[in-house]
């Protein structure tokens, strides 16, 4: 059993919430880890010197959010996917006038007639409920290159493997380089990269960012380490929304030449801005994995990522297809490959455009008093050092029915580098909804604002 007690002194909330909260806060600097055995309710509660149903009451909140597990008789434990799951707890919270803006995700009711019309179109055939051909993947393989090619690139079908979305795919690609230890990666990373580092126990590495994304003399710093892989979101990266500017683009792909660094590429954003700088790939198809998918452009729920590998690599493509494209359903993607070839895929991503294009303007209305960054189509947006903290101003906001996520959750190791945090734009499921977040967030500025002056 883990001897941990929080430190309530400075909280004046519900004590049930202000243990939870410290759960959270625990598991994501470390002082928690999966496995450990927290108190017993009872335990806790003499050394907080409250009551037990308080602890229960706690415990069971921790549970909802995904951050601890048990059964009767046998303890509570800090589970292994703690703060990456926690961002989706709260989508479907019971409580009313929560405002969830946390989820990183498309808007939701863009052309959702879109769907029915796919399945309308692919008829009753019998056969989506087998497993894919060889041509049915061949055709979506061919599908995916094309949509590639919108990006600028010149994929070969034969170099895509077609996965269950884009983190699958960054997984897959870890796996193909396993040989080579540990990543350097951006000092803020998205969750699913921390989970798959996680899980594959690899040590995450960071590397100092500015506003335009990493540094080449951290990525130099890196090689001079030992690192032969990095993973770079260098186009909207979340959680900063920082994007490479081409020059600096040119100078981390010379940089990995000269150390002979592979680079896993992860750009699942890099066709929402209508003029985005190439992917690190065009600039070095020789030593980059190259990662994309639907998710965060056309529909999340379609589940499809891939990844084009370097010609190097191409000969260890059909032996990771069962790891990967077999993951996949038969009518995902046969929905995916019509979409992709009739244009869906196409005017989905121009109507989420729009729509992000919009939500960006009443953040501009709505934030006047934070300084906050973000691009005109970029599903998020970031605040830097906000008042009271990243965490204080996240404990305030969900305080006042707004979920936010701090930057401890993306930080790639233990030591935050650029404190702040996230909102999910995309997640309000409409501009109202939107506009009402953003002037709560407002008035917890305001009102932490007054306090530290």
């Amino acid at each position: 059993m883990t001897i941990w007690v929080p430190d309530l002194s400075a909280d004046s909330r519900p004590t049930y919430l202000a243990v939870a909260d410290a759960i959270g806060a625990a598991v994501r600097l470390g002082q928690l880890r999966p496995g450990d055995q927290l108190p017993t309710h009872r335990a806790l509660a003499d050394l907080l010197g409250v009551n037990v149903s308080t602890i229960t009451r706690s415990y069971r909140e921790a549970a909802r959010r995904l951050l601890v597990g048990g059964e009767v008789g046998r303890g509570t434990y800090v589970l292994g996917l703690a703060s990456e799951a926690a961002l989706f707890a709260f989508q479907n919270r019971p409580e009313g006038g929560v405002i969830d803006l946390s989820t990183n995700r498309p808007p939701v009711g863009l052309s959702e007639g879109d769907l029915s019309e796919g399945l309308a179109a692919l008829g009753q055939g019998g056969r989506f409920l087998n497993y894919p051909s060889p041509g049915d993947t061949r055709l979506h393989r061919e599908a995916a290159a094309a949509w590639m090619d919108r990006r600028g690139l010149r994929a070969e079908p034969d170099r895509v493997l077609v996965c269950a979305g884009a983190q699958h795919a960054v997984e897959t690609a870890l796996g193909l380089l396993g040989e080579h230890g540990d990543l350097a990666c951006e000092a803020l990373v998205y969750p699913g990269l921390k989970a798959v580092a996680r899980h594959s126990q690899r040590r995450l590495h960071p590397m100092a960012m500015d506003q335009e994304g990493v540094l080449p003399a951290a990525l130099e710093a890196a090689c001079r380490a030992g690192l032969r892989v990095a993973v770079l979101s260098p186009t909207l990266n979340n959680p900063t929304t920082a994007t490479l500017g081409l020059r600096r683009r040119e100078t981390i792909v010379a940089i990995a030449r000269k150390h002979d660094l592979l680079l896993v590429e992860e750009d699942v954003y890099g066709l929402l801005p209508e003029e985005a700088p190439p992917p690190l790939v065009a600039l070095a198809p020789e030593r980059v994995l190259y990662v994309t998918g639907l998710s965060k452009t056309v529909a999340p729920g379609l589940r499809l990522g891939y990844l084009l590998l370097p010609p190097m690599l191409q000969a260890r493509a059909r032996e990771a297809e069962h790891h990967t494209t077999w993951y996949v359903t038969a009518l995902t993607m046969a929905l995916g490959t019509a979409w992709l070839e009739d244009g869906t895929a196409w005017r989905r991503l121009g109507a989420q455009r729009k729509e992000l294009a919009a939500r960006h303007r009443l953040c501009a209305q709505g934030l006047r008093r934070l300084q906050w960054r973000g691009e005109p189509h970029c599903p998020h947006v970031w605040l830097p050092a906000p008042p009271g903290g990243p965490e204080r101003f996240t404990r305030r906001a969900l305080e006042a029915g707004v979920v936010v996520v701090p930057s401890e959750v993306f930080a790639a190791t233990r030591a935050v580098q650029e404190p702040g945090l996230r909102i999910s734009i995309g997640a309000a499921p409409d501009r109202a909804t939107l506009v009402q977040g953003l002037a709560r967030l407002e008035a917890v500025a305001e009102t932490l604002g007054a306090e530290e002056g």
